[in-house]
């Protein structure tokens, strides 16, 4: 990188709390959020469980109350993790930077809405034998549900709710729907940050994967592989995690708190074999990590054992020392879209708490690969 780029906010929502401090100590203790789904019975699936998000209040985040219905799930924690996020930075105290300045890019998931939510539409856009008629579609099925519903299936609307409630009129992208766009989000604001085109970002993603439609999702995608033939695999989650990112110099200047300094990434985008332990030592070497020794590294190890042994042997063939390693996605579930920079942002709090070289493997399902070294600053 040619800046100096530091995370001086964390925002996180998460099935284990909030709160970094909360986080770490849930994590440290072993607990886990995994649950059987308390609206839909997930037996048909080969995954039963999902870490859910217990007694959340989007009214707390949202400036005005007819906005929360026009959102999902998914854009309400959205908009909470986001406001953490610049709260954190000390940005909702004062505003050194204008709304313009100010970046956002963020990763969504797909599948946001419980069936419930789309059963009238599927319903009557069916034919007698059951098979989808698009003519039914367009005529009965669209005035089976109300006009507001496509506020809530749009992959981008939880970025827009976002940038009305916190005012960010910067440059903005969306990436959806896997871990690997969580990455490509942090990515693209360390690119605007590096070429003078923001002074600030907000970068992060958002996502929920504890309904059944998620859950068919996840099942068609081979996301469930690992517990159809091991009995273990990622636990499908809910949460947000929101990261403000700023050039070291200019967050100094206006004496913000530093969390870490972002000292390299490397991401992969749609490797052959985005699970073989091959392509996680290529991300890592390019970091240069070979015979370098870290502080932790914040794993990509989600309960699926083959993902877990496949990064153990790419810090193996790069003789990588790591005396401390956590798997975050075991205690509060896979939060996919979010899960990246959910990560990045508990090894930036790790790297400020423990000192050293923190490593964040952004491995998962589905696309990209990334992974993140964070320092104190």
């Amino acid at each position: 990188m040619r800046r100096s780029i530091v995370i001086t906010g964390i925002g996180l929502v998460t099935p284990l709390g909030s709160e970094v401090p909360t986080l770490w100590r849930r994590i440290e203790a072993g607990d886990s959020a995994a649950t059987p789904p308390a609206h839909f019975d997930a037996a048909p699936f080969a995954c039963r469980v999902c870490a859910e998000i217990r007694g959340f209040e989007p009214g707390s985040y949202v400036p005005e109350g007819k906005l929360v219905r026009l959102m999902n799930r998914e854009a309400q924690l959205a908009v909470a993790a986001a406001h953490r996020a610049l709260e954190d930075a000390g940005l909702k105290r004062e505003r050194p930077y204008r709304p313009e300045d100010i970046g956002l890019f963020g990763a969504t998931g797909l599948a946001g809405l419980p069936l419930a939510e789309v059963a009238p539409l599927i319903q009557a856009s069916a034919r007698a034998d059951g098979r989808f008629d698009p003519n039914r579609f367009a005529t009965e099925g669209l005035r089976a549900v109300r006009p507001i519903l496509s506020f809530k299936v749009l992959s981008n609307m939880p970025l827009c709710f976002v940038s009305i409630c916190e005012n960010l009129q910067g440059p903005n992208a969306v990436y959806t729907p896997w871990e690997g766009q969580g990455a490509q989000a942090i990515e693209a604001a360390v690119q605007a940050l590096e070429c003078g085109e923001v002074r600030s970002a907000l970068a992060g993603g958002c996502d929920v994967k504890t309904h059944e439609l998620a859950f068919l999702a996840l099942q068609q995608q081979g996301a469930f592989a690992s517990w159809r033939e091991r009995g273990a695999g990622p636990t499908p989650g809910e949460g947000a995690a929101f990261l403000i990112l700023e050039d070291e110099g200019a967050a100094k200047a206006r004496g913000a708190r530093v969390h870490a300094r972002l000292s390299g990434f490397s991401l992969a985008t749609r490797p052959r074999e985005s699970g073989s332990k091959e392509t996680y030592a290529r991300i890592l070497e390019a970091m240069g990590l070979r015979g370098q020794s870290l502080t932790a590294v914040v794993a990509a190890g989600n309960g699926d054992p083959a993902v877990e042994q496949a990064e153990n042997e790419a810090l193996a063939m790069l003789q990588v020392r790591v005396p401390m390693v956590v798997q975050p996605k075991k205690h509060m579930g896979d939060l996919f879209a979010a899960a990246g920079p959910a990560q990045v942002g508990l090894a930036a709090a790790l790297a400020a708490r423990r000192g050293g070289c923190v490593l964040a493997n952004c491995f998962g399902h589905g696309s990209e690969q990334a992974a993140f070294l964070l320092e104190p600053p």
